[in-house]
């Protein structure tokens, strides 16, 4: 039964109340005031309250001070906005956290309660809503970004305030769009040209956040002409065209900041010309010759010219003086006067008609035949002609006569072209060599006809002269041969020198390494010897066998070398051929034959080339086996032995005395190893016993190889069983 309580122990534990030991009542403690406000308040509560009447005292223990512990923060000290206003999508609000927790005694009791709290001074360019998002901003149009930490949050009943809380907002994005057109883009101009117009748009206008912001800005522009196009501003200017080809050009209008480009293609018709009509002087016709002829046009065309204009107009262009049609009339005709003799005369008129861009002259000449008269004399060519007494020569030389002459025919010329002779003209030709040739010499006597000395020739080989007769730019020749020297050879081949090689092979073990044979050969020109003898190679090389080989250099054998010979002795006879005689000789080359013979192994353990090896055993048992012993032999073939195949020897027990209380097996293991094992009879003796047994390789032609196997035995070991009993 729990303490009922006073006033004085209210007091003491709530503070609320008065000092006394009479007992308030359950309505007296309900009725008592609270104190403070927020964290400082000060109340009284009871547990139990539903249990006790108005009018009863309450126990202490059901009697509680009640107070309050406020929360007041945020989950973001910032909100930010894009530049149309949204909040961030990450955090769209501060997150207030405003609650209070009751206390019973200094005991939380229940739940945290939310408290209510004011926000205030909140920037203009913010809105707060009760729905979600909770913060929006109004636009921010400027071109920098803003911010505001002036607002201030106070909670209720506790007066706790948030300060510094931010909102940020970005600025402005800027963009511009650009208004650019031209009006017409096209225009055509006729042949005479003229001046056009065009109209332009051409402006700016800014966006901020997306959409326009203030008024369009007009944007200057350039401008380029190109072609056959002139002007400037908006207009545009062709000339008259004076040629017969349409014309073009361009307008480029370039924008400023975007450097975009309109273009304004242009054209223009074609241009025509106008023609006056034909003025023409001057024009000439030669006479018809004397021989007769037909004049069916001018020989020098009449001058004439013809002005021009364009579009219309006669004048302005140009004149032109050439490419004129012309024709003629019937032509003019004369026969040949032969070599009568007859002053000019007229044969009538030939009439020029010039044709040109549509318009005609007459011009009208008169044709006359020329004089015809002795002109000139004149002789004709000279004919030359040159002969020889002979055109063959032999080696010995001699003198060969020459016969050169020179003639040319006269002649009179009348203007009519007809001629008659007036006799000839001879003369005496130039006599040369071309090109000079030893041995050939023109003789001139004085008085005499020229001739040819060609002395004695004593080259191999023929020699020809040409000889030629010149007169006026007019030549003959000869051609003079003489037969060459007579040239014989006399050749030597002899002494060659056999080659001799090892079974070995390689280079020959004879003191000559080549045939070394003397071949020449000496020239006679005319049967006389002429310098020294000379060599002559000779082949070495044809017919060998396939066991002999050789190295060349400059089309000669340097070096002679020969294959191993594994078989008896061999030789050939050689034939040796000198070029250019064909000359053989006989030389023989021979090879040693092969050698063979055996190298033999013989040991214990492994195999050694000692003839004599021994091996001391104990015997412990009535057996001793696996000893191993080699015995083979290896072939030596020209002095190199072959490891890579042995040949088995066999063992046997020599027939020498050995142990009759021993007996040896032997086998074979393979590859000339061989496997020994003795067979021991029991020793009964008191003495110990040793013995030797020899064992000798069957297949070995070297005698005294032997394996020698030294065998002791222990003595019997002797023990005595005592009995002694009772009978």
């Amino acid at each position: 039964m729990g303490e009922i309580a006073t006033w004085s122990a209210v007091k003491t534990k709530v503070g609320l109340g008065k000092t006394g030991n009479d007992c308030p009542t359950k309505a007296e403690l309900l009725a008592l005031p609270s104190t403070g406000t927020g964290e400082n308040y000060v109340g009284l509560e009871l547990s139990n309250a539903s249990s006790y009447g108005n009018n009863e005292c309450v126990k202490l223990e059901d009697i509680h001070k009640v107070t309050y512990k406020y929360t007041f923060t945020t989950r973001y000290s910032s909100v930010s906005f894009d530049a149309l206003g949204n909040p961030s999508s990450s955090n769209q609000g501060f997150g207030f956290i405003s609650t209070k927790q009751k206390y019973w005694d200094g005991v939380a009791n229940g739940s945290e309660i939310t408290v209510n709290y004011v926000i205030s001074n909140i920037p203009a360019w913010v809105a707060n809503h009760p729905s979600v998002p909770p913060w929006t901003a109004s636009e921010n149009l400027g071109l920098t970004s803003r911010s505001d930490s002036n607002t201030l949050v106070t909670q209720y009943e506790s007066g706790k305030t948030l300060k510094k809380l931010t909102f940020t907002q970005a600025a402005a994005s800027q963009s511009w769009s650009y208004g650019w057109s031209v009006t017409p883009t096209s225009m055509s101009f006729g042949a005479t040209g003229g001046t056009k117009t065009f109209s332009v748009t051409s402006y700016k206008q800014e966006l901020r956040n997306g959409h326009n912001y203030g008024n369009q800005i007009a944007l200057t522009y350039t401008r380029a002409n190109s072609g056959s196009v002139s002007g400037s501003g908006t207009s545009v200017i062709m000339t008259n065209n004076t040629s017969t080809s349409a014309k073009s050009g361009t307008v480029t209008l370039t924008q400023a900041e975007t450097g975009k480009k309109l273009t304004i293609s242009c054209s223009q018709s074609v241009g025509y010309l106008t023609y006056s009509e034909i003025t023409a002087s001057g024009g000439a016709v030669t006479d018809i010759p004397a021989s007769g002829g037909t004049r069916s046009s001018f020989t020098t065309l009449p001058t004439y010219t013809q002005t021009y204009g364009w579009n219309g107009s006669t004048q302005g262009a140009g004149t032109v003086n050439s490419g004129a049609t012309i024709t003629y009339s019937a032509a003019v005709t004369a026969i040949s006067l032969g070599t009568t003799a007859k002053a000019r005369t007229l044969k009538g008129t030939l009439t020029a008609t010039i044709s040109l861009n549509g318009k005609t002259k007459t011009v009208p000449i008169n044709v006359y035949q020329a004089e015809n008269k002795i002109t000139s004399t004149t002789t004709g060519s000279w004919s030359v002609k040159l002969t020889a007494g002979t055109y063959t020569v032999n080696n010995g030389g001699e003198d060969v006569s020459l016969y050169p002459s020179a003639t040319a025919p006269k002649t009179n010329h009348w203007s009519s072209g007809a001629t008659s002779s007036a006799g000839h003209s001879s003369a005496i030709p130039t006599l040369s060599i071309e090109p000079e040739v030893s041995g050939f010499t023109i003789v001139t006597p004085s008085g005499s006809a020229p001739f040819l000395r060609v002395t004695e020739n004593t080259g191999t080989s023929s020699r020809s002269a040409r000889v030629y007769a010149r007169y006026q730019g007019v030549s003959d020749y000869v051609d003079i041969t003489q037969s060459a020297a007579t040239v014989t050879y006399t050749y030597t081949f002899k002494d060659a020198k056999p080659l001799t090689f090892s079974a070995l092979g390689g280079a020959p073990t004879s003191s000559n390494k080549l045939f070394n044979a003397t071949s020449t050969k000496q020239k006679y020109i005319n049967g006389v010897a002429s310098g020294s003898p000379t060599d002559v190679a000779y082949d070495s090389i044809t017919g060998i066998p396939s066991w002999l080989h050789y190295t060349s250099s400059g089309g000669y054998v340097t070096a002679w070398t020969a294959d191993e010979n594994t078989g008896a002795a061999r030789s050939f006879t050689h034939t040796l051929t000198q070029k250019e005689s064909g000359k053989t000789l006989q030389v023989n080359v021979s090879q040693s034959g092969r050698t063979e013979s055996y190298k033999y192994y013989l040991g214990f353990d492994s195999p050694t080339g000692s003839k004599t090896t021994s091996k001391t055993v104990v015997a412990t048992a009535n057996t001793i086996g696996a000893i191993s012993a080699y015995a083979f032999s290896t072939k030596v073939i020209n002095g190199t032995e072959n490891t890579g195949t042995r040949y088995p020897s066999g063992l046997t027990v020599s027939s020498y005395d050995y142990p009759t209380w021993v007996t040896v097996n032997i086998t074979h293991q393979g590859d000339g190893l061989y496997s020994i094992r003795l067979d021991i009879t029991e020793n009964t003796s008191t003495s110990s016993r040793s013995g030797s047994v020899v064992i000798e390789p069957n297949d070995n032609d070297d005698y005294g190889w032997e394996l020698t196997i030294n065998i002791s035995q222990n003595a019997a070991t002797i023990t005595y069983e005592y009995i002694f009993e009772i009978a």
